[in-house]
Order: structure tokens, then C-alpha cells, then sequence
């Protein structure tokens, strides 16, 4: 059977009473940390589940803050983010006090920052799917109906390989955004 390692079994590091990051110290702690295993009906692979409360970093996990998108032009970013897709702007968010154009929009409890900044990465030549790409994961109440919109839209979009209810798609500065129904 094959090793499934996930970060949260990785150790975290910390400065030891020396000021000097000790692995061997964490490496200790984590094995004595409890994992939970699932099994895939298809392959009776291991998968580690998510953390409990009880055993989140010393440092407090709370959630996902937000999450950063480089956009080349904010106001073509804000027609997909905010009139397609209904994100709503965070107006408590400063928009002046950054050397760059931005906006924050809501998802759910977290946010997206969209910074207008150059994108280091090639626009070109990234994977259809964007699922094996680097991307943003949105849940959602149903996948049909942001299916509907962007047909309506003309967005190309892929649907999950693993026939979950899911959506992929890319927005104007190809960042791949995975739409999942929860």
C-alpha cells in the first residue's frame, strides 16, 4: 500500500532555546500526533483527513484570510469577479493605502484580494484543466447553475475529472478558479 503524506503530518519548525530551528525536536512531536485514515472505495488508498481543533499548530490555525490574484486590469477583473460572479466588495478594505490598484471581494467569511501587478507567470501554455494547475477552490450550492452562467457568458470551463460536482474555469488573467458543490 502507498504512503499518503499530507502538511499537516509534516512537523512545523520553530527556533529552539538557542534561537536555531530544531527539526529533530518536531519530528518527535509529530509522530506522536494522532492521524485519522479513510480508505477509497476504488483503491484503498490512505487519506489523512482534516486536522482536529485539538490538534492545530501552537500558533493558532484559525482560517483562510485571503486569497491574492494579480490581474492586469482591475476594472475587466472586477466584471468577472464582481457582476458575473456576484462577489461582493468589501468596502472596510483600504483600496488607497497600497503602492497598487486593488479590490476585495467577498467569499463567504474569507476574501480575494485582486492586486492590478504585473503576473510573473506565462499565460500561456497552462494546463486545460485547471485543476492541475495552481488554483483557487470556491464552494458552492450548485454547480448547474454557475454552469449555466458561464455558458451564458461564453467562460470555457472543464468539469471535474473525478466526476464530483465541480467546476473549473479561468478568469481574464487565466488564474484557475475551481468551483466545488458543497
Amino acid at each position: 500500500m502507498a504512503t499518503t503524506r499530507c502538511l499537516s503530518s509534516l512537523p512545523l519548525l520553530s527556533p529552539s532555546s538557542s534561537g536555531k530551528i530544531s527539526y529533530q525536536q518536531h519530528a518527535v512531536a509529530a509522530r506522536r500526533r494522532p492521524r485519522t485514515h479513510l480508505s477509497v472505495a476504488t483503491g484503498g488508498e490512505p487519506l489523512v483527513a482534516a486536522q482536529e481543533a485539538s490538534q492545530e499548530p501552537e500558533y493558532g490555525v484559525v482560517s483562510i484570510h485571503h486569497v491574492g490574484i494579480l490581474c492586469e486590469n482591475l476594472e475587466r477583473s472586477m466584471a468577472f469577479y464582481k457582476d458575473l460572479l456576484g462577489l461582493k466588495v468589501n468596502p472596510a478594505r483600504p483600496t488607497d493605502k497600497l503602492p497598487y490598484r486593488g479590490a476585495w471581494l467577498w467569499v463567504g467569511s474569507e476574501m480575494i484580494h485582486l492586486m492590478e501587478l504585473p503576473n510573473p507567470d506565462p499565460l500561456t501554455g497552462r494546463p486545460e484543466h485547471g485543476g492541475r494547475d495552481r488554483h483557487t477552490c470556491i464552494a458552492i450550492k450548485d454547480v448547474l447553475k454557475l454552469k449555466e452562467i458561464f455558458d451564458k457568458a461564453g467562460i470555457k470551463y472543464t468539469l471535474s475529472k473525478s466526476g464530483r460536482p465541480a467546476i473549473f474555469a479561468r478568469d481574464p488573467d487565466e488564474n484557475a478558479l475551481e468551483f466545488t458543490q458543497v
